[in-house]
């Protein structure tokens, strides 16, 4: 620590001190003027010195300065002040003409300059430049210049001491710190041997100033003043929650070190005397501050505990910076029923006005202004509350003040009154009152317009002329009206022909929206309302900057109650967007009686007069029926792991005595009868032993069939194979568990061979379609439908239709087919069980809180808009959560997104740091867990693991996730970050689970999106360790709008609706491609197995069908399957025969059925390729397809994918940056460019790469069935996707280790293609063989793998053809051509692996091959059958030449995984004249 005194000035100060006797103020300040006179002629007349004089107001610069001037001219020493020569009189002189201010213009022709804060920044600036240089002698300013300009003078005088203080409302002694701050600006450095200092003040204050500036007196604390609410800002932030972390708190504050030092002074009395570190005093500070904040409801206080919690109110006041004593008058005087004219006068009495007086000079002025304003005051003009409510509204109303202290109380009212009028809107928004709320945000407004209500909205534009403003105030026309009118009737309005353009421009960009509500009943007590918000403005950046903010509320129908209120904000980008629609969706509570209506109001949050309401008619709603109650759980004996009966059985449950209650109870049902059962309970209470069990009684029979089991997602798919396989594979002899792949062929095969087969939704859908044309899908005897709550999901629709098909296969077949439904608790599960045909007594429905273990959950909500900012304020509380519920047993976190996994591990890591225990949450020795560290491929988290934290999510690669499974399931580490999306496969579990938020990011919308409630049900699922804890806990962190949502879906039991009717179309046409629907009245016959049919009468609003009769039902599904039927056979997808209703499918039917296209992307295919669709627009199409819209669009992503689109050659016609099929289109061609991705874009390029293959064979099929030839070009990006290569690149680069620089020397050699490769490497064959491979610069071991590949996996293939009576071809009928295919392989075997060589692409993929008949002459393609070639195949093509003569065509063999292995022999056939008849292209399409 230094600490130096004043002898240590660099130079040394001269100090003189002038006191002021006279008593009367005017006197007082004649005298003071004329010293400081004096002192200006003795040191810049004589000395010729430069000198800043420090007065303390602004009016006080100009008015100092001219009076030094005005003495001067008149005693006739100007001159001796004012610079000589020539040149500094004509450099003063222009710059007196350029400056602004019109004081300053007077003052520098005679060497006098002025400088405060309210001049503008360029005349501040030049009145620095030339003091700088010597031209100002005397500068006149105020103490801002000491802070804020480092301007030295050889001479300081500090005339009076004196400032008056609008807080206190008097004049008061300026701070010690000012002056030392001063008088520091005496003494230059380089010129002078010493600085002058001169205070000029009144003779009773010469004592204090001595001695200030000669006994350096010790600085004050003035904390304990503030305690009360600093202390709340310190609570709100998390940072103290009990008065010990509070007396700590106080611990590192200077109040703590002072009181040590000088107790007397902070009363520290003798009762304290043994209390060395004061820990009494402190405990004492602590509570009294903490049992005021109480009494004024900002937090809750136990005193018995010390616990401290905020309350809403305690964040408004630290957000506002408004006092306790303030929030305790607002919580007496704010009632639901206040007017305008109360709320002022509560403004008026905030405490931060306290001291503000009503001087008797200003009662007059003060007299006149009560007339003047619009709003009537209650009190009398003596009243201090009277004089504060005048000066807000003469600064709404733009009135103008004469006194110095008046205009420094209107300035200190006005500056505070932003944020109370802020805080008093958001207090009654809390408060759920309506009508005040909208008052005292209008009032907010008008503090920030300057503008009453009742005038003219176009004052909010600052380039409105006040001409035009007076006129439009003059007419009686309502706002609205503005908005019809075009520029001539509207100059004709205002009388004002030239200025109706200006007009309609200005109206054109005030903020207008257009609303709509949507309401749809979740259960009888709560709706929920989807808000969609349209901007309907111009957007303006000078007007509305980058975004503009809005309020919506919704209140009930006497518009009393904000049901609903949250924050909307509408920012640049997205309202000028085309499709600029934004979507809010909420839920609110119902009564019943039910009310005629509800209000949704959305009021904009800076505009005046922008607010649009719209009502929410009840009159049609119908609400759902009551849920049935739950299955009561029976007090039955735990049952015995021997009531299996047989030990290979018993074996699987190892270390288990008992089965749980749940297992218990439904243990006769599963595994004693083959009836269809439904479980509906908790995430985590052990349902899959109850799948287990049905799978051990189907096993038990000698004919057992297939069994299915289905799971939604692909992650829970390969968790339960992984579990099984291990498990039950040597059950009964052996059983074969396998998953399906996607791949049609594959799977089929797969479904031959398995005992279990393991399948998503999607995967079972494709296969079971064709269930008449497959035993082995007939042959289903057990299904298991896992997670079955979500069909009420994004995809539900497909895992309703395969359960729904399971259940007509076994009605159709009168099979014995079993179903097993297994879902978290359901509220309606009386309907699930139902619809998969369970009797009563086998539906299980447990409450969500029957769980193997207890899950005790708390629930913390956040008031934070900003969403970046809402996760920083959480990881604290999660932090303590951590330490307070499960100090040392392993707890996981659930943030949205994989960067956020990153950050809160970070967030986390510090706040160990910060607490000094950084390995608080290591339960290992870190040199053990070296070598494991080491094979980590993250640096950031093998990093935070070495501290005991550890992150997952899914961008981790497989041995990274394994490492930390590993070590988070054998405690090793205590914490576990996951993202959102590895819910579902992440099999860990936990004493503690916190869900760090429940928004994620929708790139589509734009806008922060709920979780889905499954995925916080399968998140808490995971807090429960059944052998090791009798409690499990947890913890959700919501938005403060939320928490009644969640609080009530996580205690009661989940509604799910059917989502079927949304995507009726795709489950139509499939459905008509396998010809199960044939006409229309089998397509109503279908939909009575749907689960959408058993929900549709009861709950018919969420369907909105008005009329519940039978009658009504059967005439809203006739009108729901027509209507989408018509809409296919529209899109030429279906044919449907308007007479007997009979409908057949077309090709484009049979395609989108095979591929599994969707129904918009089949039209966008059908409308959009035509024969002259090149590459690139293929390209386009096939990444403009709704496959893609699931893609997540990620905040800020969008600067990436502009880079890399600068960088890739093929670019859109039509650029839109936000949209999902924009990335689709740049990440594919990044594929083929091999381009290097952050882990994130990576990931989403996988899941393109998944889907795009199919849509490429669907666009072959599509163009090849129109006959045009370049299907070929989509055959040809086939190839591209699967190798990861552009088509103009050389194949070589499909060769493991061919780097450019290899494949440079390649061709160096000659050699282009990989053929010519092989017979170069061949010794025998080329004599530069060994020059070859020394070129080629690979070691033996990377070209050993190359000649592998190149032997083994490169196809090598020999095409032959012959025609068929090739004598008797005639145009327009049949020819047929016999093609011959032989592989050439080095294994005699005849069996080939054709799994494909495909680094670059992320699954496994089967050769495929197309032979094509083609015309180039004329771009027709006459034949096309796709094909897989193993060791030799023999196919007979039949195609059809149209027009007779010679026809030069040619025989295309096309792969869709390799480059470089096409071949296209031509041919020419004579073509005879046909018979005459209609030429028909009807060209069968071949699978």
């Amino acid at each position: 620590m230094f600490h130096f005194d004043g002898s240590y000035r660099p130079c040394p100060l001269r100090q003189e001190f002038v006191g002021i006797t006279e008593k009367k103020a005017i006197k007082q300040l004649k005298t003071m003027n004329d010293v400081t006179y004096t002192k200006v002629l003795e040191h810049v007349g004589t000395k010729r010195n430069q000198m800043i004089i420090f007065v303390h107001s602004r009016k006080e610069t100009s008015k100092t300065a001219r009076y030094i001037r005005d003495k001067a001219i008149e005693m006739e020493t100007i001159g001796q002040i004012m610079k000589t020569d020539q040149g500094g009189r004509e450099a003063l002189q222009s710059e007196a003409d350029s400056v602004n201010d019109r004081e300053l213009k007077d003052l520098l022709p005679y060497g006098f300059g002025i400088h405060h804060a309210g001049m503008s920044r360029p005349d501040r600036t030049s009145v620095e430049d030339l003091f700088n240089d010597g031209l100002i002698q005397v500068l006149v300013c105020t103490a801002t210049l000491a802070w804020g300009v480092n301007l030295p003078a050889h001479t300081v005088i500090i005339k009076g001491t004196q400032v008056y203080s609008p807080e206190k409302g008097s004049w008061v002694e300026l701070s010690p710190q000012d002056v030392l701050q001063m008088l520091g600006r005496a003494g230059r450095p380089q010129y002078d041997t010493y600085g002058e200092g001169i205070i000029i003040t009144t003779q009773t204050e010469m004592q204090y100033y001595l001695s200030l500036l000669n006994q350096q007196l010790p600085i004050e604390s003035q904390f304990a003043s503030k305690l009360v609410d600093n202390l709340n800002a310190e609570i709100v932030l998390g940072n103290v929650r009990s008065r010990d972390e509070g007396v700590e708190w106080l611990g590192y504050t200077y109040l703590f070190v002072r009181m040590l030092r000088s107790p007397g002074l902070y009363s520290v009395g003798p009762e304290y005397e043994d209390d060395h570190a004061l820990e009494q005093k402190r405990v004492d500070l602590i509570h009294s501050a903490a049992v005021v904040l109480e009494k004024s409801n900002l937090i809750k206080y136990d005193k018995k505990t010390g616990k401290l919690q905020a309350t809403e109110l305690g964040r408004i006041a630290s957000h506002y910076y408004i006092t306790h004593s303030s929030m305790q008058i607002y919580n007496f005087h704010l009632q639901p029923s206040v007017t305008s004219i109360e709320l002022f006068r509560i403004f008026a009495l905030s405490s931060e006005f306290k001291y503000i007086p009503v001087r008797q000079d200003e009662k007059l002025e003060l007299a006149a202004m009560l007339t003047k304003v619009p709003i009537p005051v209650k009190e009398s003009i003596e009243e201090p509350t009277a004089k504060i409510n005048v000066l807000l509204q003469a600064y709404i109303s733009r009135l103008s003040l004469s006194g110095l202290a008046i205009m420094a109380d209107l300035v200190y009212v006005t500056q505070s009154a932003g944020r109370i009028l802020r805080a008093i809107f958001e207090i009654t928004l809390k408060k759920g009152w309506s009508s005040v709320a909208k008052i005292a945000l209008q009032l907010c407004q008008m503090a920030e317009k300057r503008m009453w209500p009742t005038m003219s909205p176009l004052r909010q534009f600052q380039s409105c002329s006040r001409e035009i403003i007076q006129k439009s105030e003059r007419i009686d026309v309502p706002w609205a009206s503005y908005f019809d009118l075009d520029p001539p009737r509207m100059g004709e309005l205002l009388g004002m022909p030239k200025a109706g353009k200006t007009v309609c421009n200005l109206v054109s960009k005030f903020p207008r929206l257009d609303v709509q509500a949507q309401v749809q009943p979740m259960t009888r007590s709560m709706l929920r309302i989807e808000f969609t918000i349209k901007p309907n403005f111009e957007w303006d950046d000078e007007v509305h900057g980058t975004a503009e903010s809005f309020w919506i509320i919704a209140e009930d129908c006497d518009g009393d109650e904000i049901l609903f209120h949250d924050q909307f904000i509408l920012r640049k980008a997205f309202a000028e967007m085309e499709d600029n629609e934004h979507t809010v969706d909420f839920t609110v509570p119902i009564t019943e009686p039910m009310p005629p209506h509800y209000f949704v109001t959305i009021i904009s949050d800076r505009w005046m007069h922008s607010e649009h309401k719209v009502a929410v008619s009840f009159r049609n709603l119908i609400l759902p029926e009551k849920f049935p109650p739950q299955t009561q759980i029976q007090d039955l004996q735990p049952l015995h792991v021997a009531a299996l009966k047989l030990n290979e059985y018993k074996a699987l449950y190892p270390n288990w005595e008992r089965f749980n209650k749940i297992q218990t109870q439904t243990f006769q049902s599963l595994y004693s009868t083959d009836e269809n059962v439904f479980i509906g309970a908790a995430t985590g209470s052990g349902k899959t032993v109850c799948a287990e069990f049905s799978l051990l009684r189907h096993w038990s029979k000698e004919d057992a069939g297939k069994a299915v089991y289905i799971a939604p997602f692909q992650e829970l798919v390969d968790l339960r194979l992984q579990d099984w396989q291990k498990r039950l594979s040597n059950l009964r002899g052996g059983k074969e568990i396998i998953k399906l792949t996607g791949d049609t062929t594959a799977d089929l095969k797969l479904l031959e061979q398995g005992d279990l087969i393991l399948a998503t939704p999607t995967q079972w859908d494709v296969l079971s379609r064709q269930w008449q044309r497959r035993k082995n899908v007939q042959n289903v005897h057990l299904f298991i439908a896992d997670e079955l709550h979500m069909i009420g999901g994004q995809a539900g629709y497909v895992y309703e239709i395969i359960v729904s098909r399971m259940h007509n296969i076994r009605s159709q077949l009168e099979s014995p087919l079993r179903i097993v439904g297994l879902s978290v608790s359901l509220s309606n599960a009386k309907d699930v069980g139902e619809w998969i045909d369970a009797k009563k007594h086998n539906v299980y429905n447990f409450s969500p809180h029957v769980r193997s273990v207890p899950l005790e959950l708390h629930i913390q909500s956040f008031t934070i808009p900003h969403f970046p900012s809402l996760m920083l304020a959480m990881a604290k509380p999660a932090y303590l959560s951590i330490l307070q519920m499960s100090p040392d047993k392993p707890a996981i976190v659930f943030v949205p997104t994989r960067k956020q996994a990153r950050a809160t591990t970070r967030d986390l890591l510090a706040a160990c740091v910060a607490s000094d225990d950084e390995d608080r949450f290591l339960h290992a020795d870190i040199e053990g867990m070296e070598p494991i560290l080491s094979r980590i491929g993250e640096e950031a988290l093998a990093e935070a693991i070495s501290h005991g934290i550890g992150y997952y999510h899914e961008a981790l690669s497989t041995s990274d996730k394994r490492i930390v499974k590993h070590l988070f399931d054998n405690g090793a580490i205590q914490v576990l970050v996951a993202s959102r999306d590895v819910c579902w496969e992440l099999d860990c579990k936990a004493h503690l689970v916190i869900v760090m938020g429940t928004q994620f990011y929708e790139g589509r919308e734009h806008r922060y999106i709920d979780y889905p409630l499954a995925e916080v049900l399968q998140m808490f699922g995971k807090a429960t360790r059944p052998m090791v804890d009798k409690l499990s806990r947890g913890v959700l962190m919501v938005p403060a709008v939320k928490r009644e949502y969640y609080k009530k879906f996580l205690n009661e039991a989940l509604p799910i609706e059917s989502q079927l009717h949304v995507y009726l179309h795709d489950a139509f046409i499939s459905e008509i491609a396998t010809k199960m629907i044939e006409s229309a009245e089998d397509a109503i016959n279908w939909t009575t197995f749907t689960y959408f049919y058993r929900r549709l009468l009861a709950n018919p609003s969420y369907y909105s069908l008005t009329d519940t009769s039978h009658e009504g039902l059967s005439s809203h599904l006739s009108e729901l399957v027509e209507n989408t039927l018509k809409e296919l056979a529209e899109a030429k997808i279906i044919d449907l025969d308007e007479d007997d209703e009979s409908v057949a499918p077309l090709n484009a039917a049979m395609i989108a059925a095979y591929y599994n296209i969707s129904y918009v992307t089949m039209q966008t295919f059908l409308l959009s390729l035509s024969g002259r669709t090149k590459l690139k627009g293929i390209l386009e199409i096939v990444t403009s397809a709704t496959e893609f819209d699931t893609i997540q669009i990620r905040r800020h992503e969008d600067s990436l994918l502009r880079r890399i689109y600068n960088r890739i050659p093929v670019k859109m016609a039509e650029v839109d940056y936000e949209s999902p099929h924009f990335k689709a289109f740049v990440l594919l061609q990044a594929h083929f460019s091999r381009m290097q991705l952050p882990i994130d874009l990576a990931k989403d390029q996988e899941l393109i790469l998944k889907k795009v293959l199919s849509l490429l064979s669907a666009t072959v099929d599509v163009l090849s069935s129109d006959g045009h030839i370049n299907a070929m070009n989509a055959m040809e990006i086939s190839q591209m996707v699967v190798q990861g290569m552009w088509d103009r690149d050389s194949p070589l680069k499909q060769i493991p280790h061919f780097t450019p620089t290899v494949i440079d020397a390649a061709k160096k050699s000659g050699v282009t293609d990989i053929f010519e490769f092989m017979e170069a490497m061949d010794p025998s064959e080329n004599p530069n063989h060994d020059a070859l491979v020394a070129s080629l610069g690979i070691s033996q071991s990377q070209l050993a793998q190359a000649a592998n590949f190149m032997n083994v996996k490169y196809p090598n293939i020999e095409l032959n053809y012959k025609l068929e009576n090739e004598d008797e071809i005639v145009a327009n009928s049949p020819a047929y051509i016999q093609v011959k295919i032989t592989r050439e392989t080095d294994d005699e075997s005849d069996f080939v692996d054709t799994t494909v060589h495909a680094p670059f692409y992320p699954v496994k993929k089967m050769e495929n091959w197309w032979l094509v008949v083609g015309d180039e002459s004329n771009k027709t393609l006459l034949s096309i059958k796709r094909i897989t070639i193993t060791k030799s195949l023999t196919v007979r093509l039949e195609y059809m030449v149209p027009k007779p003569g010679k026809a030069h065509l040619k025989l295309y063999l096309m792969s869709d995984s390799y480059v470089g292995v096409d071949q296209d022999p031509d041919f020419t056939v004579n073509v005879a004249e046909g018979e005459e008849e209609e030429s028909g292209d009807d060209e069968e399409m071949e699978e």
